[in-house]
């Protein structure tokens, strides 16, 4: 059996680590956490592990790829799906719960169907923990919280 998670990292790291961006250490650093944290929440929430990864691999495909994040989600859920149709290895449904969640995935103040929050998670989480130095974002502060809690950790001061 062929391992579709390890085909589209290949084909995803082609797509950004040509890319000529000062932010390429930012990219791949980003990518592969959100994909280790849809990992661990697709465990904990007992929801397809490689599913999951394959949403964080891909949330930020568009920006990342070369183009800019103005709506980058919609774009990239589109991106993402051309991807994963010329890998052949998805079916439709896997296809679409996929593209929903990259496409909700900046939509942090609605509760969706539970990949696309998974997959805001993931993404906060990363954002929250890439630097604990750094400042948390306004509009993460409330879904990180909740976070820390759904893992039973104290709060980072």
């Amino acid at each position: 059996m062929e391992n579709r998670l390890e085909i589209l990292r290949d084909e995803i790291d082609k797509m950004v680590l040509n890319e000529k961006s000062e932010h390429i250490r930012m990219y791949i650093s980003h990518m592969y956490g959100v994909a280790r944290f849809c990992t661990l929440l697709a465990m904990k929430r007992n929801l397809n592990v490689e599913l999951a990864a394959t949403c964080g691999m891909l949330h930020d495909i568009f920006y990342m790829s070369g183009s800019s994040s103005e709506n980058h989600a919609a774009k990239g859920a589109e991106q993402a799906e051309t991807i994963l149709r010329a890998i052949g290895l998805y079916s439709d449904d896997e296809i679409k719960i996929i593209t929903t969640a990259i496409s909700r995935h900046s939509d942090k103040n609605r509760i969706h169907e539970p990949y696309d929050e998974l997959l805001k998670d993931a993404d906060v989480m990363d954002h929250c923990l890439y630097n604990p130095a750094f400042p948390i974002a306004k509009k993460e502060i409330e879904r990180y919280r909740k976070l820390l809690i759904e893992f039973q950790i104290n709060e980072i001061k």
